[in-house]
């Protein structure tokens, strides 16, 4: 990025927020949000992505809700949360992962950081969005880090 230039604008997809905090210990996951929580990037998520976490962290990394709570909280004061208006069907296999494109489209991301190898990576970019798993985002855009 160029001096001057607008900061990268990035939407986290669930299962990258769930690696990073449930698995941590300097994986590529954890070094993205990092990145946005020194404020070196820009990050957006959707109240579904919000939500579809929760649910992963409470049912599968057995965290408590008040836990959750917590973590929600610190997460809103470094990551945008938006409602999208869109409404796509591009992935037939998991609907569902149609809301996570949604959210990347109506934030203006620059990039849809993932770790979903079977529906949503495969694409490669939409709509001038690229798609990269956390290790090729940082790769492209923080070597070194």
């Amino acid at each position: 990025m160029n001096p001057g230039s607008k900061r990268l604008r990035i939407t986290l997809d669930t299962n990258v927020l769930f690696s990073a905090v449930a698995f941590g210990k300097d994986r590529p996951p954890l070094k993205v949000l990092e990145l946005v929580r020194k404020g070196k990037i820009e990050a957006v998520i959707s109240p579904f992505i919000l939500e579809e976490l929760r649910r992963n962290l409470i049912g599968k990394a057995g965290w408590e809700e008040s836990r959750f709570l917590a973590f929600e909280k610190e997460l809103k004061r470094h990551i945008f949360l938006i409602t999208p208006k869109s409404r796509l069907s591009v992935i037939q296999r998991v609907d569902a992962d149609n809301r996570i494109l949604e959210c990347a489209l109506d934030a203006e991301a620059d990039v849809l950081v993932t770790g979903n190898m079977k529906d949503i990576r495969p694409i490669g970019s939409f709509q001038g969005i690229k798609i990269l798993t956390p290790k090729e985002f940082l790769d492209c855009y923080f070597p070194g880090e």
